[in-house]
């Protein structure tokens, strides 16, 4: 999802993905493509949820932290296979769609 705007779950995700298995601020930071204020921001939101512990200035994922990032991932491959189906459908909804309207359109009344 980089590259597009991100929604707070997905950021959630990426700055736990950046802490698995534990690490630094800066790391978090160039990892999961944040600016220093954003960071603050979020891992203050994933320490008071109880997702991340911090100690001696390393940040580890918590059970907890461990078990969001195993469902967002399945969730993340529900959402995509979703989109993918979707896409498909919508394909195919213009090729009928064109050929209902190249034969309605050329056949004479």
């Amino acid at each position: 999802m980089l590259g597009k705007n991100r929604d707070s779950l997905s950021i959630v995700a990426a700055v736990l993905e950046a802490i698995n298995p534990g690490t630094s601020k800066t790391r978090i930071m160039y990892q999961a493509n944040l600016s220093f204020t954003v960071l603050k921001k979020y891992l203050d939101g994933v320490i008071q949820a109880g997702f991340v512990r911090v100690e001696a200035s390393t940040y580890e994922l918590t059970r907890e932290g461990r078990e969001f990032l195993r469902d967002y991932r399945k969730f993340y491959e529900r959402y995509n296979d979703a989109q993918k189906l979707l896409e498909a459908a919508e394909s195919e909804h213009d090729k009928l769609s064109h050929l209902c309207n190249k034969s309605v359109l050329t056949e004479p009344v």
